[in-house]
């Protein structure tokens, strides 16, 4: 009888699905995708997790992007006219801006009748300083803290300033960014930046008109559910947890696919004139919705993995016959469970090792990934330059040893320790199921956990004032270098920063802030050895599993590249209607 219900309950979702993408889809040359949960957030200054990123760099373009086709991450010009002039001691960055690049069309531009202006520099200007603005509370102020000249300055005095002095503060210049002319931006770093091109193709620091600010931002200056940006699509409609349209910008700029052996090299982009993403919290609707080809991608569910992929790794016949593509993306991203060290149960570093000691690996990742998942055993994935040699995780799974480290903890067999409450990023089936596989590792060990089910927004929330104990915990890279995670558990990136275990310890932090202005290399890889280390030793995180997706395309959709660090991907899709068609027959 469950199952039935199930059946029925899928079934219902999928026609639900069905009638939102024909109702969205007016237009003919449409990409349809899923998103797992409702955007967070369409401003730039405060988008940073993967969903609301799936959405927001549509909308929003930055001065440099990664080259689509190369098979390594190699940043190009987007915004910016060419690559950054260094000063010799590469702490000066002189940068050209595209000439005729304007902002969509929005009410907000008054001196223009409505009709977008031009992109300046100082747009550029705008939008680094609201990085460090402590009222909006950007999640993206890490990446100029400390490296910026005179950020810090102006970010400690918009601080200090009251209510009636936040704007002229505002105002005021930082000697690090400077618009040299209308086409010309200039950035002088207070320290080397190895990694600046890299962070100057994330979404935080896309360009920002201040009259959309003026027009459209609520009292915490954010533009949530108003993006006005310079990209290929402009935001139609967003229904809240339904659905989210975005349509061609008719005054995007000329950008052009990639050079290559694709036959679509040198054409304008974007190729659809709409993408239409329905949100749907369960994996078995959106896998239904897929087979029935009312989308165009889709991941493969553990439940349907075996029905899916044969024990080959091959598309099973049933899938062949619909002529769908299977794309295996080896990702930069990582699973884990969060400690929160500031936690006054938690701080006990022996809890946290013996919780730790406490997990099965090998069946987190059978159960819940298919075995696509590979254990996360130091804090780098594969291929990132400068990874820690070590090849095992210090706390793995060992029961005995986990119950003696509870002891050392004060709480034999769990006698005395309160409830832990355990967060998780979302409250689908698969995360409920998650859920009970933690709580039943803890018990193993005496530890009762409370498993508390989040709509991803609000676990985001939660993240970003500190109010996690212990937590489901992923990360994604943006960008290949390792800094980039070594960052996580930089102390003065704690909530609302990215440090969402709130780790301090004085010898992480040194020993980032000395990779973190080092170029690649054996000395580099030297600290960054000592920084796992530590992280073993510390068990901020539990480790898990560094993560890889399988991933379904229709015969319809092509130039599809599964690289997970290029969040602009949808403009270089083609739709070609007349394979859809045929599906529909």
């Amino acid at each position: 009888m469950k199952s039935f219900k199930y059946r029925i309950l899928a079934l219902s979702a999928v026609t639900l699905l069905t009638a939102c993408t024909r109702q969205a889809d007016d237009r003919s040359n449409t990409f349809r995708g899923v998103l797992k949960d409702d955007v967070k957030t369409l401003d730039p200054a405060n988008s940073y997790d993967s969903v609301s990123l799936d959405v927001l760099p549509m909308i929003y373009e930055t001065l440099y992007q990664y080259d689509y086709l190369a098979d390594t991450y190699k940043v190009v010009p987007l915004l910016a006219a060419d690559l950054p002039r260094f000063s010799a001691d590469r702490l000066t960055l002189t940068i050209p801006i595209k000439h005729g690049v304007k902002f969509q069309d929005d009410p907000a531009f008054k001196a223009t009748g409505g009709k977008g202006r031009e992109l300046k520099a100082q747009d550029f200007v705008f939008a680094f300083k609201r990085l460090a603005d402590p009222i909006i509370q950007s999640q993206g102020w890490w990446i100029f803290d400390g490296k910026i000249k005179g950020i810090n300055e102006f970010h400690d005095k918009l601080t200090k300033a009251t209510a009636a002095e936040q704007k002229k503060v505002f105002a005021e210049p930082v000697e690090g960014v400077r618009a040299l002319d209308d086409y010309t931006l200039q950035i002088k770093m207070a320290q080397p930046y190895p990694q600046i091109l890299y962070v100057l193709a994330m979404p935080f620091t896309s360009p920002v008109a201040s009259e959309a600010i003026e027009v459209h931002g609520d009292e915490k200056g954010n533009l949530t559910d108003h993006p006005v940006g310079t990209g290929p699509y402009t935001l139609t409609t967003w229904e809240h947890g339904h659905q989210i349209t975005l349509d061609r910008n008719p005054t995007h700029h000329a950008e052009f696919f990639p050079a290559g052996a694709s036959p679509d090299a040198g054409k304008l982009l974007p190729f659809a004139d709409r993408l239409s993403f329905q949100i749907i919290k369960e994996a078995q609707p959106a896998w239904l919705g897929f087979l029935q080809g009312n989308t165009d991608i889709a991941a493969i569910p553990k439940d349907n993995f075996n029905n899916a992929i044969d024990k080959d790794g091959n598309l099973t016949p049933e899938l062949k016959t619909k002529n769908v593509t299977l794309n295996i993306e080896k990702a930069v991203s990582f699973y884990y469970v969060g400690f929160n060290v500031k936690d006054a149960t938690l701080a006990n570093r022996f809890l946290r090792q013996a919780l730790s000691s406490a997990v099965d690996r090998a069946a987190w990742i059978e159960i819940f990934t298919n075995n696509r998942g590979r254990k996360m055993v130091n804090a780098l994935p594969e291929g990132i330059l400068d990874r820690a040699s070590t090849d095992k995780i210090k706390y793995d799974l060992n029961l005995d040893r986990a119950r003696e480290l509870l002891k050392k903890a004060g709480y034999e067999g769990g006698k005395g320790l309160p409830v832990l409450n355990f967060d998780m990023r979302g409250a689908d089936s698969v995360s409920r199921q998650m859920g009970d596989f933690f709580a039943q590792q803890f018990a193993r060990i005496g530890v009762k956990v409370n498993v508390i089910y989040n709509t991803f927004p609000a676990y985001l929330e939660k993240a970003k004032v500190g109010n996690l104990q212990m937590s489901y915990g992923g990360w994604s890279m943006d960008y290949p270098d390792a800094e980039n995670v070594f960052q996580l558990l930089y102390g003065p990136n704690k909530a609302p920063g990215p440090n969402e275990s709130n780790y301090e310890n004085p010898e992480m932090d040194k020993l980032y802030k000395q990779i973190s202005v080092m170029e690649s290399g054996p000395k580099r890889a030297v600290l960054v050895q000592k920084m796992d280390d530590l992280l073993q030793e510390d068990c901020p995180w539990g480790l898990g599993y560094y993560h890889a997706e399988y991933k379904l395309t229709q015969p319809w959709l092509s130039n599809y590249r599964g690289k997970e660090i290029i969040l602009n991907k949808f403009k270089y899709f083609r739709i070609d209607q007349s394979i859809r068609n045929q599906r529909k027959k």
